[in-house]
């Protein structure tokens, strides 16, 4: 009966922690497509980063799913609740891209190394240059999604009174600014990128102040 209140928690803190991880190995990518695949094939651990995000995700919805449950019959259920849907799909669209990127952009690299220049490995380059924009636009989306998602949640604790204060003006905060990068630079940029960061770092709180208070 006591490790039922902390799955929650526990849940949000591990896959924010380990979305965390797995954006801070994860390789720059800059220039052409094929400079682009080539440091794909040059990353030994592609695969397992992108794998840890996927992992990294559900493991969080499942946290946010106990954060809405926190606020069920409290001022703050409505937010948290539209919250949950948002973030729902912000996760889905991020799992769109984290996916392709993890497994075709793999294999195209993959293709692109070890074939003899020419053809094939021109057609590597087209394939992924045709395709990763879409990826692209799908991680902005996402990015702006999850920023949204927080402010919900935010105004939700803010409202509900059960968690923190200062959690609550927190999450607030960090929606806006992801919302923000998410709409003023392009898919390809790191501002817009770092879209995911301020969302995922108030999930790792919010997650730890979960758990304090499941504990106590």
């Amino acid at each position: 009966m006591f490790v039922r209140p902390l799955i929650y928690p526990l849940s949000l803190l591990v896959g924010a922690l380990l979305a965390v991880v797995a954006g801070l190995l994860h390789p720059d990518l800059a220039g052409d497509g094929a400079a682009q695949l080539s440091a794909i094939a040059q990353c030994g651990a592609w695969r397992t980063i992108h794998g840890t995000f996927l992992v990294s995700f559900p493991l969080a919805l499942t946290g946010l799913v106990g954060l809405a449950r926190v606020h069920a019959g409290n001022p703050g259920e409505s937010a948290v609740r539209a919250g949950l849907i948002v973030g729902t799909f912000a996760y889905g669209a991020w799992t769109v891209t984290v996916a392709f990127m993890g497994g075709a952009g793999a294999s195209l690299a993959h293709s692109f190394t070890v074939a003899d220049p020419g053809m094939t490995a021109t057609r590597a380059v087209f394939l992924f240059d045709m395709i990763h924009p879409f990826a692209l636009a799908t991680q902005r989306a996402a990015g702006f999604a999850l920023g949204l998602s927080t402010c919900l949640f935010g105004w939700g604790v803010s409202d509900g009174k059960v968690l923190p204060r200062w959690l609550g003006t927190g999450g607030l905060a960090a929606g806006v600014v992801a919302m923000a990068l998410a709409l003023a630079f392009r898919e390809d940029t790191k501002a817009d990128q770092a879209a995911f960061v301020l969302p995922v770092v108030w999930q790792v709180v919010a997650g730890g102040v979960m758990l304090r208070a499941a504990r106590g």
